[in-house]
């Protein structure tokens, strides 16, 4: 029983993953840049979520805008950042989350 269980699981898991990856948000790359960098990378994508990556600092940054256009930092949730760092697996970099 465990086996006729266990395959369509793993499609669901995957179909799962692979939806939820093609719903992120736009994602800027910033490398080495400071705050106000990172915070004009974002408000040059114009989305309401943008996610600024920098790989020198092995950071990820997420910033939101409202509906007046105001952009502000704001904190990632886990599952966040586990699908940056699998959307940039190949670089064989573990990105890690700013708090703000």
């Amino acid at each position: 029983m465990k086996m006729t269980l266990t395959a369509p699981l793993m499609m669901a898991t995957l179909l799962f993953s692979a939806a939820s990856f093609a719903g992120m948000s736009s994602v800027a790359l910033c490398n080495d840049c400071s705050k106000s960098t990172a915070l004009e990378a974002a408000m040059a994508l114009e989305n309401n979520n943008v996610y600024v990556v920098d790989f020198v600092k092995r950071t990820a940054q997420k910033y939101v805008s409202d509906s007046k256009g105001n952009t502000i930092a704001a904190n990632m949730s886990l599952g966040e950042i586990t699908r940056l760092n699998q959307q940039f697996d190949y670089r064989k970099t573990y990105l890690h989350a700013v708090k703000h």
